[in-house]
């Protein structure tokens, strides 16, 4: 083997190799089968292979020593037969049925053959729908690592600058993972788009924000409603449920947003083309939204909203020129570049190598007009452009596939989209020009294993959910502390540490235990309490007595509430331990207690009455 080994290293200097001698492992291995077969034991001792004693060894004191090769070598042939690479059927349901008939020698003769060959079908079944599990798992591993990728090469959410695709080879795919989800009670009024970020100079394959500006949004009274505008009576609500990166993150809005309800953030910032990003405490945020169609709160266009790039201009005029937009109003200008791309132009996610004598806009533009949404909204925006009207490039995400199991719209990563926003009646508005077809693009493009991953989702979302109610409820800023009592009771009962005897205190006699409890059971505070139950100031059943005591402090007097819990410091500790509590402390508690009523007697006496 080693010899081998070093021929086709020698032959083949590159990994591919050591496929190479996977399939020759069942030829060299082959003579130690042959002389097992042939020899007067069944099995081969492992010593006589690593040792130069030529001298006979006793089976019976090298008993670790011995082993039966068959089944190792079975298993060789089939690893050299894997390493062909073979993506047929046959080469499996051969593997299964060479397993069978070898594991069918040695299966447990006590059990059902009936039995065995149901475990087998169930195995053979797992093993090929798992093949298929493993697949979209490196599927899913790939497209995270090009996320993770992304992000640090400056891909993510920016509001500064936003690399697009445009000019990049091959197929663009995007997660199925769900961002947010997005409720409404009115349907009629709900946003098919939501605007994260908008840019407005486009420079080589990206668009930039240039002079942007984030000012702080104050928050109202309730430190949870933000004002973007001023309120609008015919207007829309959504709410919207997402998750952050480290309590920082964009707000996805549909256009015409002018409030924002129930987000608890430490901060919330605008800059002057619409984008708004925050900053909260939690990762898991849940916010409602108010919007109106006709407003916009963007600031209005300057000499950058109409900037092309001197590379870009020669296609855009001859385009200009096929259309004939000179001279023609802004309205009908829209109708016109929108009948454009609609009957001339296809959606696509293959992205071709481009012509070198040309940009990748231009050769959009001019020859194989296929693309996805950043060529649409990228063209478009400096078409309008071209024809005299302000034109801004907006990103965020398209919101149109509905969960019957959630009863509230979800949206996914492959559901970001591109669009132009252009400045018309006096007010920025959406204009999106790539054909409808490309929601049914991407939505075909999904894995078939979405279903199961949109059930986890759904699972996590809940849970999730549910543990941050149980946080505001009870109070809590760090749930996750509960946690903590039951992981140190499942250590202690699965781990394997030796067990101890406990120790078993002296037991206390019946007579004693009656009489303490009956020494508790006298406390001068239980006249206190009657008094205040009786005033309308009882104590709740679940309602520990200082807790009690802290809820009623508004109604009693500053000096009242501190005697009070003097008072119960003793009474605690003449109720719950009677012996260390001799005479002085019970006297004590007891002038104390009859004290503290005669005060309150004389305070409700010299209450005028109303």
């Amino acid at each position: 083997m080693v010899i081998f080994f070093i021929y086709l290293l020698r032959t083949d200097s590159s990994m591919y190799f050591v496929y190479v001698l996977m399939r020759w492992l069942p030829v060299i291995f082959f003579p130690l089968l042959a002389a097992q077969a042939y020899s007067t034991w069944d099995h081969i001792n492992l010593r006589e292979l690593f040792t130069g004693d030529l001298k006979p060894i006793d089976p019976s004191n090298s008993q670790p020593w011995m082993l039966n090769l068959s089944y190792p070598y079975f298993g060789l042939c089939l690893l050299a037969a894997s390493a062909a690479n073979t993506d047929a059927f046959s080469f499996y349901g051969g593997m299964v049925g060479l397993l069978a008939w070898a594991l069918w020698f040695v299966r447990p003769r006590r059990s059902s053959p009936v039995l065995w060959i149901c475990l087998l079908l169930i195995a053979t079944g797992t093993g090929y729908v798992g093949q298929f599990g493993l697949h979209q798992l490196h599927l899913t591993v790939e497209q995270q690592v090009v996320n993770w990728l992304s992000n640090w090469n400056g891909q993510g959410s920016d509001p500064l600058e936003k690399t697009t695709n445009i000019g990049d080879i091959g197929f663009l795919k995007r997660s199925n993972a769900i961002v947010f989800r997005v409720s409404s009670k009115n349907q009629q009024k709900f946003p098919l788009r939501l605007r994260e970020m908008t840019y407005n100079k486009f420079q080589l394959a990206s668009w930039l924000a240039i002079s942007s500006h984030f000012t702080p949004v104050p928050a109202a009274l309730n430190g949870t409603s933000w004002q973007l505008g001023n309120p609008v009576a015919n207007s829309g609500a959504i709410s919207i449920t997402a998750t952050l990166d480290q309590g920082k993150g964009y707000l996805p809005l549909p256009d015409g947003t002018f409030q924002i309800d129930q987000l608890a953030a430490a901060q919330l910032e605008r800059n002057q083309y619409g984008t708004v990003k925050l900053q909260t405490r939690t990762n898991d945020i849940t916010y409602q939204l108010r919007f109106a169609q006709g407003i916009s709160l963007d600031s209005p266009p300057t000499e950058a909203d109409l900037q092309i790039p001197a590379l870009e201009r020669p296609a855009l005029e001859t385009v200009l020129q096929q259309l004939d937009l000179r001279e023609k109003s802004p309205p009908d200008i829209l109708k016109q570049i929108d009948a454009f791309f609609q009957t001339n132009f296809t959606y696509s996610l293959n992205l071709s190598r481009p012509d070198q004598s040309t940009t990748p806009l231009s050769a959009f533009l001019l020859f194989h007009r296929s693309g996805h949404c950043e060529y649409f909204a990228t063209a478009t925006t400096l078409l309008l452009r071209a024809a005299g009207i302000p034109a801004r490039y907006a990103t965020g995400y398209s919101v149109h596939e509905f969960s019957p199991w959630e009863n509230q719209y979800i949206v996914r990563n492959r559901n970001a989209h591109a669009w132009a926003m252009v400045y018309l009646n006096g007010h920025w508005q959406a204009f999106d020009t790539t054909p409808s077809s490309w929601t049914s693009l991407e939505d075909g493009a999904a894995s078939p294993w979405q279903a199961l991953a949109d059930l986890w989702s759904l699972a996590s979302f809940k849970i999730v959910s549910g543990l941050h109610q149980l946080q505001q409820m009870i109070g809590l800023n760090q749930w996750w502390w509960l946690m903590i009592p039951l992981a140190l009771i499942l250590i202690r009962q699965f781990g394997r540490t030796k067990r101890v005897k406990r120790f078993t205190p002296p037991r206390i006699a019946a007579r004693e235990i009656a009489h303490n409890s009956a020494m508790g059971n006298d406390s001068a505070f239980y006249l206190i309490e009657q008094t205040l139950t009786a005033s309308g100031l009882g104590r709740y059943p679940y309602e520990s007595l200082k807790a009690w005591i802290k809820r009623i402090g508004e109604a009693l007097s500053v000096s009242q509430i501190a005697d009070l819990q003097a008072i119960v410091e003793l009474h605690y500790r003449y109720r719950f331990d009677p012996q260390s509590a001799d005479a002085t402390i019970r006297t004590r508690l007891k002038v104390l207690s009859q004290t503290w009523l005669d005060h309150f007697h004389q305070s409700i006496s010299s209450k005028p009455i109303t």
